[in-house]
């Protein structure tokens, strides 16, 4: 069987716990029989370098090394793939940067591009290279025979989307190959969330979702429950985090899924949080949810502006979230909303309207996501109708670009919701904002660092009370 090396390189935010398409990725390796160990340098307590990568590496000894690159660590996987040439017999990338830019990953040290979905596929690479080596002297030409594998000499057909996510092995079954030591300083791993369907129906033109795409599936209920119970026995736990895009698309699925959960006994007293754009939830959903456990619910909003939501394509108008943010407040959840800033076009009017929205909202949302200043990623409608007008093409290529943010785990908690007040990408004026314009921007990014402040600090204020 293979050796497989599994490298996230790292990422500008540091991250408490495995990344779950990295899980996903490792464990349809482990289940078929290689070998694998991954290595993730934007664990949260990492520390080593690029060389430090390769000794690794060298000591493993992987047949295939296989990276996750994001757009924002793509620069940074190119010249660790160099770095890494001579250790494996085949080094590929998957994940989104890869699925959007293949072309670009094949000229930058790698052998492959793995375009969507990545578990199937990478199982095949891996019975390819465990094979003798008189068997595989085009090696290339046999890659470019698999759906969604992009190399130097062609494309595979089709791509690497997969239609029963029933088939799929259970992401935590991996975490033997991760080091624990990275993510705590106890030394383990908190078993993150799940992914209950995969691709999102919505056609937003911000939307940097391209490894699972626009196709809308889902697990069936009984695979989900045996997951969520297989999670409760082995890592005792009790709060399901759902991953999902679209978590609430359609809702047969959601009601069926809600019966499943509140039909199973050993999920008695479980509860599970969701995100879901504004108009694919009504109220007596929310009613539903709550009942079988939903305890917070994050909401896509983006804009204020009926004409900024209509340009980006986001399908609903303010009054929608409105109204399914405080059914969700009012059945009992707690409710994130988040917003963004900076879109081509968008003024100071426009700007105001969502500043209004976002005053507006504040009574019944507990939390706004952080920052939320538009980054034009590679593969989006707005990334490709603007590229050449304002000449960010590459953009992720330039150091000065991706820089590391604050590790917000290592600061208190006011220089943390201080720093939350700024947001980087806004100097990096993508979008070449009027000073009026960047100045309403920054407005409304410290408005949610500070509206969150609050809450934290009210419930920390009601936590103290309960405890006296």
């Amino acid at each position: 069987m293979a050796k497989v090396l599994l490298i996230l390189p790292h990422l500008p935010q540091r991250m408490g716990a495995p990344y779950l398409g990295q899980q996903y990725i490792a464990a349809s390796l482990m289940t078929a029989g290689h070998t694998v160990k991954c290595l993730d340098m934007s664990a949260l307590l990492y520390r080593g370098t690029d060389e430090d990568a390769v000794a690794e590496a060298e000591r493993f000894g992987p047949d295939i090394v296989g990276m996750t690159l994001f757009t924002y660590n793509a620069a940074r996987g190119y010249r660790l793939a160099h770095k890494l040439r001579h250790v494996a017999r085949l080094i590929i990338a998957g994940g989104p940067h890869a699925t959007v830019m293949p072309e670009e990953v094949v000229a930058n040290g790698f052998d492959a591009a793995v375009v969507g979905e990545g578990e199937l596929v990478i199982r095949r690479i891996a019975s390819m290279v465990d094979a003798p080596r008189n068997l595989i002297d085009d090696l290339e030409g046999r890659l470019t025979t698999l759906a969604g594998v992009v190399t130097k000499a062609g494309a595979g057909p089709g791509s690497g989307f997969i239609d029963d996510l029933d088939e799929l092995p259970f992401p935590y079954l991996s975490y033997p190959a991760f080091d624990p030591t990275v993510y705590s300083p106890n030394g383990t791993i908190s078993a993150g969330g799940l992914m209950t369907s995969r691709g999102c129906p919505a056609r937003c033109t911000f939307c940097a979702n391209y490894v699972t795409g626009r196709g809308y599936r889902f697990r069936s209920t009984e695979n989900i429950i045996a997951e969520m119970v297989a999670l409760q026995k082995a890592h005792q736990l009790s709060n399901f985090p759902f991953w999902d895009d679209a978590f609430t698309a359609r809702r047969p699925r959601l009601n069926e899924l809600c019966d499943g959960i509140l039909a199973s006994p050993e999920l008695e007293g479980a509860t599970w949080t969701c995100i879901t754009p504004g108009n694919m939830v009504k109220p007596f959903d929310l009613e539903r949810m709550r009942e079988a456990g939903c305890v917070a619910i994050n909401f896509g909003l983006e804009s204020g502006d009926y004409n900024v939501l209509k340009q980006i394509q986001k399908g609903q108008r303010p009054d929608q979230v409105k109204a399914a943010v405080k059914a969700a407040k009012s059945a009992g959840m707690t409710t994130i909303v988040n917003f963004m800033f900076g879109f081509p076009g968008e003024g100071l009017v426009e700007l105001k309207n969502t500043l209004d929205l976002m005053v507006d909202l504040s009574d019944y949302t507990d939390f706004f996501n952080n920052r939320g200043v538009l980054v034009p990623f590679p593969g989006t409608a707005i990334y490709d109708d603007h590229v050449a007008a304002y000449g960010f093409a590459g953009w992720w290529l330039d150091p000065k670009n991706v820089k590391d943010e604050p590790n917000l785990f290592g600061l208190d908690v006011d220089a943390a919701f201080k720093a939350l007040e700024d947001d980087p990408t806004l100097e990096l004026d993508f979008f070449r904002y009027s000073d009026p314009v960047r100045e309403m921007i920054a407005s409304c990014v410290a408005f949610k660092a500070r509206h969150n402040r609050r809450t934290l600090d009210r419930m920390s204020s009601g936590s103290t009370r309960q405890a006296a």
